[in-house]
């Protein structure tokens, strides 16, 4: 259901999308979803660098990353698709650690 001023009730019938690689946002307005296209290169960018500066290595955290501004934005709801998988909201992520 959506209400006058465009805003969806459940996440599963909006419209308003955002895709990253393999991850699929839904948000339950347009105001949300463009508050999170204008903020989410800059965010993986800062906290890219606060990883390596606190690790001392060369991350990639994009999608995880993203997740985590997407709880930010998103207040009414969590849904994320993954490889066409719906996560939870207490996704578990694998990290895997190789030698470069």
């Amino acid at each position: 259901m959506i209400t006058t001023r465009g805003i969806y009730l459940d996440l599963k019938e909006s419209v308003y999308h955002f895709k990253y690689d393999r991850l699929d946002f839904y948000f339950s307005s347009e105001f949300y979803l463009n508050k999170f296209k204008e903020e989410y290169e800059e965010y993986i960018k800062s906290e890219t660098l606060k990883l390596s500066l606190k690790y001392g290595g060369i991350f990639y955290a994009d999608e995880l990353l993203l997740i985590s501004l997407y709880k930010k934005i998103e207040k009414r709801g969590f849904r994320v698709i993954c490889n066409n998988k719906e996560l939870n909201e207490n996704y578990h992520i694998d990290i895997i650690v190789s030698d470069l």
